[in-house]
């Protein structure tokens, strides 16, 4: 594992510091989810962090390890294949504004993870399509207590708020109804125009 996330950072997929981190970072994680997930999707994988990661310690998941760069996903194919994954890790190069419309995706996942994808409003549009009722979106958070998820908000997608970790610092979105239809809008529509 550590080789293929080295490999990722050489070529600017991972941040600067040692892999080892990232690793513990997406462990932490992992420590907060209640029950192992069935099927996840790891938004804007980038490096693979922490899908990669996560699918290795839940050997019993299926994994789609989504990014809309195609340097990035031949990189995580080339990784998923170089772990002896591909028996139930995807990696799909598209837009999560699309694939969360695609039918085969939707209220597919019981786990969303998503690491440094985008602001609050544009992470949870472009997740929340991908949920069954009952699944969780899992954000890695920056520090601090200012609050960044409206209920209101969150309840337009079928959210709710979950617990909210300090260390590693991931808040927890819960869908608590099937996302509407309406979303996610299309490509560049939820950072043009954030729902809060």
């Amino acid at each position: 594992m550590v080789a293929v996330l080295e490999a990722a950072q050489r070529h600017g997929f991972l941040g600067p510091g040692p892999v080892e981190a990232h690793i513990d970072h997406a462990l932490g994680l992992a420590a907060l989810i209640a029950t192992p997930p069935r099927a996840a999707l790891d938004l804007g994988s980038g490096a693979g962090v922490p899908g990669l990661v996560l699918a290795l310690h839940w050997p019993a998941s299926r994994w789609i390890l989504l990014d809309a760069g195609a340097r990035r996903t031949a990189l995580l194919t080339q990784a998923v294949s170089a772990l002896r994954l591909a028996d139930r890790v995807d990696v799909l190069c598209a837009r999560a504004e699309d694939a969360g419309r695609d039918p085969g995706l939707r209220g597919s996942c019981d786990l969303v993870t998503a690491r440094s994808f985008g602001p609050p409003a544009v992470t949870a549009e472009c997740a929340a399509p991908f949920l069954r009722v009952g699944g969780v979106v899992a954000v890695t958070e920056p520090p601090g207590n200012e609050p960044r998820w409206p209920i209101e908000g969150l309840a337009v997608l079928g959210l709710t708020l979950g617990p909210r970790s300090e260390s590693p610092h991931v808040q927890q979105l819960i869908a608590t109804a099937q996302c509407p239809d309406r979303y996610p809008r299309r490509v560049g529509m939820p950072a043009k125009r954030p729902l809060f």
